[in-house]
């Protein structure tokens, strides 16, 4: 009986390490641009696995606001209101995301019209 005990105890056990989310301290914060970080890089930079980037309506520009690099995190940057309210005006010059480092379907953008990209490899995102 004890031996049963133990077999069942070890089997709950290792299906909790292999079942549960990889990163169990984060539960996933919200990060708000502009009212917590003046640039939507500034964010993602400050942004861990499991967060979401929340940007406000408006037109984002200049540095901090193009080129953005997500270095491999999972997190979602998304605008709050859709892609008719927020806009990532490169000025043509750069691209409105650039995914180079890793990043999986994890790494996801959400609701954003990106305009005057200007960039050999890919304009807008890349």
């Amino acid at each position: 009986m004890r031996k049963m005990i133990g077999i069942v105890v070890l089997a709950l056990v290792l299906y909790i390490i292999l079942c549960s989310p990889e990163d169990r301290s984060h539960a996933g914060e919200t990060l708000h641009v502009p009212d917590n970080y003046t640039t939507i890089q500034a964010a993602i930079n400050a942004a861990s696995n499991g967060d979401t980037v929340l940007v406000a309506d408006g037109t984002y520009t200049g540095t901090g606001n193009k080129d953005l690099d997500f270095d491999g995190k999972a997190i979602t940057v998304k605008s709050e209101n859709g892609c008719g309210n927020c806009i990532i005006d490169c000025e043509d010059d750069g691209r409105g995301f650039y995914f180079h480092n890793s990043e999986t379907n994890s790494a996801v953008v959400e609701g954003f019209t990106i305009k005057n990209g200007n960039h050999p490899y890919g304009a807008a995102v890349h």
